[in-house]
């Protein structure tokens, strides 16, 4: 099921979307930060966000032109991590 968006475009909200991200890593909000991260992740996992759509807009939030390739290591290494101490903290309810 796709992301049913009445009020912004799909561009908009991803925009929208990074700039949070970002501004939570700035300030040090490490809960907000991961929950964003584990919340992107379920969405590509439920195929509501493709995980090159969120490439493609990360690299226009960051203006960065990360391949598919490096977006998947990033993806691996550096993500992946975040959603899995988030989880794992959802599971042990210390949230």
């Amino acid at each position: 099921m796709a992301l049913n968006l009445h009020h912004q475009t799909p561009a908009e909200f991803a925009a929208k979307f990074w700039a949070r991200l970002q501004a939570a890593y700035q300030r040090g909000d490490k809960i907000l930060f991961a929950r964003m991260i584990w919340w992107l992740s379920n969405r590509v996992q439920a195929g509501d966000i493709t995980s090159n759509d969120a490439r493609l807009t990360f690299n226009t939030a960051y203006g960065r032109s990360l391949s598919v390739a490096q977006w998947n290591s990033f993806v691996t290494n550096t993500l992946t991590p975040i959603r899995d101490r988030y989880q794992a903290m959802l599971d042990q309810a210390d949230l």
